[in-house]
């Protein structure tokens, strides 16, 4: 399991400002948006039919998952203007190094009937 690390495909900077195409792909239900400070962590869960790109617009965050039928496990960081595809029964736990923006995108919407969210706590290294 190694995630690729997603930047931009496209920018634009003039005048006006900023103009970034951060993602070329995928179908997308649900778009959130957030400032974390620092400290913060988002996750220790995974989604069994839901995926979730999480795109980091400033600060800097540590990203640690494991896949909870295999036991693979990765850590990585982004920096502002990287983003990373989190896919199904792949926990994950998102850890902001200083105060950050950022964008999820979900490819299946909320329904609180059917959350999709099942809590497993990431280990801080890779499992024995």
């Amino acid at each position: 399991m190694t995630h690729e690390i997603i930047v931009p495909s496209f920018q634009r900077r003039d005048a006006r400002g900023l103009f970034q195409e951060v993602l070329n792909a995928g179908s997308w239900q649900s778009v959130i948006s957030g400032a974390m400070n620092a400290g913060a962590v988002l996750g220790q869960h995974y989604h069994r039919h839901t995926e979730v790109f999480f795109f980091l617009f400033s600060g800097s965050v540590s990203i640690r998952t494991v896949h909870v039928e295999t036991g693979a496990w990765e850590q990585f960081t982004l920096q502002a203007n990287q983003g990373v595809l989190l896919r199904t029964w792949e926990s994950h736990a998102i850890t902001f190094s200083e105060p950050g923006e950022f964008l999820l995108l979900k490819s299946r919407r909320y329904d609180a009937a059917d959350p999709d969210t099942y809590a497993w706590p990431v280990p801080e290294a890779p499992p024995a």
